[in-house]
């Protein structure tokens, strides 16, 4: 420790004359990663896209979706509380000495 007092500042940062050499470990050259790539094409002429659709059939496609989808807060409360809640098999919990004890719920 009394050594590096010594020692100008310049010679503290990078070891002094002092510390052995370091050397770092180089990593292997591994090629770049290539992407696999294929084409896929049907023979039926007559297929079309299913994401296009004209105007006026996708805004009322659209409005189908959102009158199926929409759902008052009630509605969805009352849904959320019929559907089955899953239960724990095993419960875990410490005694009073402090031990964890592991017992089946009731069902």
């Amino acid at each position: 420790m009394v050594l590096m007092g010594v020692l100008p500042a310049h010679a503290q940062s990078i070891g002094g004359a002092l510390a052995p050499p370091t050397s770092f470990p180089i990593l292997p050259w591994t090629p770049p990663a290539t992407q696999q790539a294929v084409n896929v094409s049907g023979t039926d002429a007559t297929y079309l896209p299913s994401t296009f659709l004209a105007f006026d059939r996708a805004v009322a496609v659209g409005k189908a979706d959102l009158k199926d989808q929409a759902k008052t807060v009630a509605e969805a409360a009352a849904e959320s509380r019929k559907a089955a809640k899953a239960r724990a098999k095993i419960q875990v919990a410490q005694d009073d000495n402090g031990n964890v004890v592991f017992w089946t719920p009731r069902q």
